[in-house]
């Protein structure tokens, strides 16, 4: 049997890197911001200088991306106002249901009736998001479709989960990069698999390798550590008392070596027994952790909740986004209708000054275009 060479694939978490790019503040003549778009480009072009890689592939969340986890956890992502119980409504019962929330408030006030508000007012920021970002992204798409980069917007399928998805059905001779400043993927972490971390102040490639020396313990317990301390950011819980000081001081062996969920608990059973032979009253703190006592309100068992919605290795994603996946995964790409003519059409359309012009123009796309000349020529032997 002929061994395969190895090859490379570039996996980018889009709303990670789009996110970080919206910061670049160039308008055009318009006044339509496309620092993001500009900024975006130029990230995956310094990417795509640094390896040949033969597919490229871009994951966006859609507005219900998370809608999934929402189903097993309520509580996920309320802090970033996020409404997945409209998901599936129409427009016209959406404006229904905003007129009787706002009726509802108005006879609270009225009532003196105090209001459980989960939401933040809005800064400049997130006004600024709000206003660009879809815009951009689409935009984005819209190039990708030109540049023979593969990309995918799911209903209700996270970013997160497609690369997931990915990783776990790549090919045994595929090395993969992923562009992301979101160290839950670190869990897909292997010999095979490495994480360009796009944040600022760190910008470098994680490994199995160099993790510990950058997150101070062992990768293989970014899993069971979540489970325990939840997730501010996405509004999941914690056990109740618990921090992540508090974790690794209860199991410094996850500095070093992989641990178990069991062994935690464990581990509380035993000082618990050992305070009550001492006579002793027990720690709150271990008694929560036997007991799955979590800060957040949860219908079900803590534990297997949080282990359903943290775990990549078990990515969620709907039925049609695994068909996309499917699909979309090494599939030759027709290149009738894809140009560079077109996308050259694009930027100067929308006045993206820093890519317009033939000469800026070629230099930039240079590496794209080099890029896409493998997907054409894989094309065509697909035909023969």
């Amino acid at each position: 049997m002929i061994q395969e060479p190895p090859f490379r694939t570039l996996l980018v978490d889009g709303n990670s890197l789009l996110f970080s790019c919206m910061a670049d503040d160039k308008i055009n003549s318009d006044g339509l911001h496309y620092g993001g778009i500009f900024q975006f480009l130029l990230q995956l072009r310094m990417m795509i200088t640094k390896g040949e890689f033969q597919y490229i592939y871009v994951f966006f969340d859609n507005e219900y991306s998370g809608y999934l986890r929402w189903q097993i956890y309520n509580p996920y992502k309320a802090n970033r106002d996020k409404d997945y119980g409209s998901y599936g409504v129409s427009d016209y019962m959406k404006e229904v249901n905003a007129k009787v929330r706002g009726m509802l408030s108005y006879f609270n006030k009225k009532n003196g009736v105090a209001e459980k508000n989960n939401s933040k007012k809005k800064s400049d920021w997130d006004k600024f998001i709000d206003a660009n970002f879809d815009r951009e992204r689409d935009t984005l798409c819209r190039y990708f479709n030109e540049m023979y980069i593969r990309w995918n917007i799911d209903e209700t399928t996270e970013g997160d989960d497609q690369i997931a998805y990915y990783c776990l059905h790549k090919k045994p001779n595929e090395k993969i990069v992923i562009i992301s400043a979101d160290m839950d993927l670190a869990q897909l972490l292997s010999d095979d698999i490495c994480i360009y971390n796009q944040k600022q102040g760190l910008k470098k490639f994680i490994t199995t390798k160099n993790f510990k020396e950058n997150f101070g313990y062992d990768y293989r317990n970014i899993l069971v550590k979540k489970v325990f301390t939840g997730d501010v950011s996405d509004n999941i819980g914690n056990i109740k008392g618990l921090s992540e000081d508090g974790f690794f001081k209860l199991m410094p062996e996850a500095l070093n070596r992989a641990i178990t969920a069991e062994e935690v608990i464990d581990r509380c059973k035993k000082l618990i027994q050992e305070r009550i032979d001492e006579k002793k009253k027990p720690l709150k703190v271990h008694e929560n952790i036997v007991g799955g006592v979590s800060n957040k309100e949860y219908n079900g068992d803590f534990y297997e909740i949080n282990t359903k919605i943290v775990d990549l290795k078990h990515p969620l994603l709907s039925k049609e986004a695994k068909e996309t996946m499917d699909e979309m995964m090494y599939a030759p790409q027709d290149p009738e209708g894809r140009s560079f003519k077109n996308l050259y059409q694009y930027i100067i359309d929308d006045d993206i000054r820093e890519l317009a012009g033939d000469t800026r123009f070629a230099s930039f796309f240079a590496p794209f275009k080099t890029f896409a000349q493998r997907e054409i020529k894989r094309y065509e032997e697909s035909q023969k």
